[in-house]
Order: structure tokens, then C-alpha cells, then sequence
């Protein structure tokens, strides 16, 4: 990365120390500032690690939610089979106890995964609103660039429009004055040969 690129990595990084970033893949503003097919790799690659790991908190929020129904429900099981000491009631609470460790094990497991995915979330995104922010700033650059040059096209032909328009007021002026001159000097018959288009 060069260093222009690091100093701007920074500065963007900077300036969105201490606010609320919306996630932008889930940001219908962020789609918008693009045309069809306008988006780097970098960032459809960003926008796929994104979600990807949304799905992934999606579906862990879920999984332990019904890992704790079913931990409730293993639970009760063991209570109401408390008083059985059967061989069978024995075996059977075993599997539930060996069941609810296992379950235990895993929503522990699945929490501790779903801890790490916001950071990792809030880091990818980061990284894609780098990204969005220098293609925007370079586009609006690019199309301020334009705007200059068509400022300036815009001034010159409006110059030109002036002095043409000037130069048609001279020329109308000098023809009246000419038809009036000659007009006089040569009379009507005459100027009615230019009238009538027989010298055009």
C-alpha cells in the first residue's frame, strides 16, 4: 500500500473514530452510490465476507436459542426422573446428563463464536467504507475536473456568442445604412432588383 493510500486509510479511520458506522452491505444508501457493475473486486469481496458473516451471527443466534430450549427441556427431564432409581431411569438420566454437558459445551462453544463476530463485522466494514469513500472521492474529483471544463467551454462560448452576436448588430446596422444610402442614390426601381432576390 503506498504511503498516500495509508494516510488516507488513516485519516478516514480517524474520522470515524467514536461514531456509529451502519453496517453497509444492510444499507440501502450504500447500494445506491453505485451504478450497476461500478463496484471494485476489493469491495464485492468485502461485501461477501460481510455477509457471510451476518448469516453466520444469524444463524448462531438461532441455533443457541434452541440449544437452551432443548437444555431447559433436558433439565425437567432429569428433575421429574429424580425419584426412579431403575436401572432403565438410571441409564436414561446418564444420557440426559451426558446430553445436557454436551449441550452446555456447545451453546459455550457458540456464544464464544458469536462474541468475536461483531469486531470481525465492525473491522470488514471499516474496510469496505475505506474503500467506498476513496472510489467516491476519486469520482467526485474526476466529475469536479469535468465541471471545470465545462465552465470553462460554457465562458468561451459564451464569449464567442457574444461577439458574434455584436458582430451581427454591426453588420445589420451597416447593411441598413448601406440600403438607405443606395436607396437614395439609386431609387426604388433599382433596390427592388436586390428586394425581389434577382443579386442573393
Amino acid at each position: 500500500m503506498k504511503k498516500n493510500d495509508q494516510d488516507f486509510e488513516r485519516a478516514v479511520r480517524m474520522s470515524l473514530r467514536g461514531k456509529q458506522v451502519p453496517i453497509l452491505v444492510l444499507d440501502t444508501r450504500w447500494h445506491s452510490l453505485f451504478e450497476k457493475g461500478e463496484k471494485t473486486s476489493d469491495m464485492i469481496a468485502l461485501e461477501n465476507k460481510i455477509n457471510s458473516l451476518l448469516k453466520k451471527q444469524g444463524r448462531l443466534v438461532n441455533d443457541i436459542k434452541d440449544l437452551k430450549k432443548a437444555k431447559k427441556k433436558l433439565m425437567e427431564g432429569i428433575v421429574a426422573g429424580m425419584d426412579d432409581t431403575s436401572n432403565r431411569a438410571n441409564k436414561k438420566k446418564n444420557s440426559q446428563q451426558r446430553l445436557l454437558l454436551e449441550t452446555t459445551e456447545r451453546i459455550q462453544m457458540e456464544s464464544d463464536e458469536l462474541m468475536e463476530l461483531p469486531s470481525m463485522i465492525k473491522k470488514y466494514n471499516e474496510e469496505l467504507m475505506v474503500l467506498g469513500v476513496k472510489f467516491c472521492f476519486e469520482r467526485l474529483k474526476d466529475a469536479d475536473g469535468i465541471i471545470r471544463e465545462l465552465t470553462q467551454d460554457i465562458k468561451e462560448l459564451k464569449e464567442e456568442l457574444e461577439d458574434k452576436t455584436t458582430y451581427k448588430a454591426e453588420l445589420g446596422e451597416k447593411i441598413d445604412h448601406s440600403y438607405a444610402l443606395m436607396h437614395g442614390l439609386f431609387g426604388h426601381d433599382v433596390m427592388n432588383l436586390f428586394d425581389k432576390g434577382k443579386f442573393r
